[in-house]
């Protein structure tokens, strides 16, 4: 009997040690699975979960903006409102330009351009004084650095432009030696406003320039920048200026509505009787056909001259 049991017992002992080498693998299998995913993962996330146990991603918060900025971080500091607002009683107002006094001038006036270049030196944005050192230039003859004042003249004092005896002055430039001559129209077509154009036209149509002058001036008054700048009754006077048949019903009708003196010169010729024919015996109009149109634009012009020149109702003659 003790010997079968002995023999019984055997084989139950022997099923536990054929299991033990399958346990072993499957330990095995298991850590080597545990070792892919450790060398798998990522290492920042594994930096963030070991430095908050519960596993979640903390973000920093975020750095509270200034107070009164925009919320970026290099956003620049406001500027004071008297800063921004020239208007604010803080803000510094422009110094008004030194000004000669008129015994200085007039002083300057009576001892030469000499006197009157070292008073523009003091006084550079002085309108008078820039005004007497130009036309001091100019009845010396140094018209380059006449025109050089005029230009700086014109530059501080839109006004001058308007000036009788500066437009003289530029009028006896152009018609100097050539290189000033040329600086002086450059000045009247570019600086000098709705005003240089009609200097323009006054150095074309004035019978005591030159033909070259005359022809520079002309050329510069087809330019586009110069005919923006031009009045309405330039334009139509140079448009009939360069006729050379009639002139379109439309051109007449311009003439009616915008032209001065200028334009009339040239209505009133068209008006003019010529000699025609084969013998030269007749006298005929060359536009006969728009006569009717042009004597009713010469008698609306002539009306508008005279309305002009006639002073209004109760005021004083001079």
């Amino acid at each position: 009997m003790s010997g079968s049991g002995s023999q019984v017992g055997e084989p139950g002992l022997g099923r536990p040690r054929a299991a033990a080498p399958l346990a072993a693998l499957g330990l095995l299998a298991a850590t080597g699975l545990v070792c892919a995913a450790v060398a798998l993962r990522n290492p920042s996330a594994v930096a963030v979960l070991e430095q908050d146990p519960s596993g979640s991603a903390r973000r920093p918060a975020p750095t509270a903006a200034p107070s009164g900025s925009s919320g970026r971080a290099d956003a620049p500091s406001p500027e004071p409102a008297s800063a921004l607002d020239p208007t604010e009683p803080d803000a510094p107002a422009k110094a008004e330009p030194a000004r000669a006094q008129a015994s200085e001038l007039e002083k300057a006036q009576a001892e030469g351009i000499a006197a009157l270049g070292a008073l523009a030196q003091r006084y550079p944005e002085d309108p008078p004084v820039l005004r007497a050192l130009a036309l001091a230039q100019g009845r010396e003859k140094a018209y380059a650095a006449a025109v050089a004042t005029t230009k700086r003249l014109v530059e501080i004092a839109p006004e001058e432009t308007g000036n009788d005896e500066v437009k003289q002055l530029l009028l006896r430039i152009a018609n100097g030696p050539p290189e000033v001559a040329l600086t002086a129209l450059d000045l009247m077509a570019k600086q000098m406003g709705s005003r240089g154009p009609d200097l323009l036209y006054e150095v074309v149509t004035a019978p005591r320039f030159g033909d070259w002058i005359r022809d520079n001036a002309s050329k510069q008054l087809l330019d586009p920048g110069v005919r923006q700048m031009a009045s309405p009754a330039l334009l139509i006077a140079d448009d009939l200026r360069r006729l050379t048949g009639c002139p379109t019903k439309a051109l007449i009708a311009r003439a009616r509505e915008e032209g001065d003196v200028r334009a009339l010169h040239y209505i009133k010729s068209l008006l003019t009787p010529q000699r025609c024919g084969v013998l030269r015996m007749r006298n005929c109009l060359k536009c006969g056909a728009v006569a009717k149109d042009l004597r009713a634009t010469a008698s609306v012009i002539e009306k508008r001259k005279k309305a002009a020149a006639t002073p209004p109702a109760g005021s004083a003659a001079p």
